[in-house]
């Protein structure tokens, strides 16, 4: 019955992993907004909508599970919503390419849906830890998440082929084509994984307890929505992760720097993001297992390489940009990987769920805060704000020796 769980959750977590990479914001969205004609700036506030909105409601989501054992509930839910933001994108697209709907309303609705969407993940991401602890051991879960990346790689890389390949011909369907199939591979997440079911520990009352304790159990958990603490371990995380937020960030300036049709970049850089994924993920994974720390400061040196080569390169090779835009996917993956077994491993139970819950929150806090920094200071700035993001990815790789080990 394990195994089974194993292979379920391994298919699932698969499916979903390659959903994300289809409808993901540092590649697919902005080349639909750019083929959509929407403003500018929208592009700018991809990143940090789909990453804010996925973090910001998971501390209050951490209170409601405190009284609500069945996290699978929730996952559920969760996919289901995903599923419909996505068509909503894709209703979006198919409106504004008959000119039924305009540039800037069509960019409204987009991120209005992926705001949306991001609620749903995050409803997905804070139940599905519980549900990867249930399944697999200490020890085995980054070697899980590396091995549903893998396959999720393999995956998007053998639709991003044909794409390139065929894009003189698929240019006024392919966004649809991509929109549609992400769509349908959240509902059959939704579908393989129905079945995987978790209940946790709360700290509920126990039956015995007379209505004094309840009473005050009651009040304490009310308290405790204004009143929470944590040890060091927890603000240590959110300090070292808020940082690594760059690594995701700085993507949009490797698909933006280019000239060239965005449908014409769009499969290129879809593929170098899934090839990386493929040969990236189990090694993250087997690292991760080790030592998650070292996943980061690992992980950090190579996304600071790809700022450093951006940074440096004049040139408008097509092949430079995706070859710098593979290294710092490369990188990306074992920042997730790394922060989610760190995350996983460093507390156990409801004491997990509240470190992912209110770290999530605070980090969608601060993606937002860079988010609009970045935004202000990109016009006034004399040089590339990626030098700014570079010099945040450095401090990220040093701090990393104040998280406590995990293992």
């Amino acid at each position: 019955m394990l195994t089974n769980k194993k292979h379920r959750l391994i298919a699932g977590l698969s499916l979903n992993k390659l959903a994300d990479l289809l409808i993901s914001a540092k590649t697919t969205l902005p080349a639909l907004l750019i083929s959509m004609g929407a403003p500018s700036w929208m592009i700018g506030w991809l990143v940090p909508i789909r990453e804010s909105g996925a973090l910001l409601p998971q501390a209050l989501l951490t209170f409601y599970l405190r009284n609500h054992s069945e996290r699978h509930s929730v996952w559920r839910a969760g996919m289901a919503v995903q599923a419909f933001s996505v068509a909503l994108i894709l209703s979006a697209l198919v409106l504004a390419s008959n000119s039924a709907m305009s540039g800037w309303t069509a960019g409204m609705v987009v991120l209005g849906a992926l705001t949306l969407l991001s609620l749903g993940r995050s409803a997905c991401s804070l139940t599905v830890k519980d549900m990867e602890a249930d399944v697999a051991k200490k020890g085995e879960r980054g070697n899980l998440i590396g091995t549903a990346s893998t396959i999720s790689g393999v995956a998007t890389l053998a639709i991003a082929l044909p794409l390139f390949v065929f894009s003189d011909t698929l240019d006024a369907y392919m966004l649809m084509g991509i929109l549609g199939f992400s769509a349908s591979v959240f509902a059959l997440t939704l579908v393989c994984m129905w079945p995987i079911k978790t209940n946790v520990d709360v700290e509920n009352v126990e039956n015995g307890e007379n209505s004094n304790t309840k009473n005050n159990h009651t009040n304490d958990n009310k308290n405790s929505l204004f009143s929470v603490k944590f040890d060091s371990t927890v603000y240590k995380f959110i300090f070292v992760r808020g940082l690594f937020v760059h690594s995701a960030l700085v993507a949009p300036y490797f698909m933006l720097q280019k000239e060239q049709n965005a449908a014409d970049l769009l499969p290129i850089y879809i593929g170098a993001e899934a090839l990386a994924t493929l040969l990236s993920s189990l090694v993250w994974g087997k690292v991760a297992d080790k030592s998650a720390r070292l996943t980061l400061q690992i992980a950090g040196a190579m996304a600071l390489v790809a700022c450093i080569g951006l940074l440096v390169s004049n040139s408008e090779s097509l092949v430079l940009s995706a070859a710098l835009f593979f290294v710092l996917s490369i990188a990306h993956a074992g920042v997730r990987t790394g922060r989610k077994t760190y995350s996983l491993d460093v507390k156990e139970g409801q004491e997990r769920t509240e470190l992912v819950g209110f770290s999530n929150t605070s980090i969608g806090l601060i993606l937002l805060a860079f988010g609009s920094l970045y935004a202000a200071l990109t016009p006034v700035l004399s040089f590339s704000v990626v030098y700014v993001m570079a010099a945040m990815i450095a401090l990220a790789i040093v701090t990393t020796l104040i998280l406590p080990k995990e293992k």
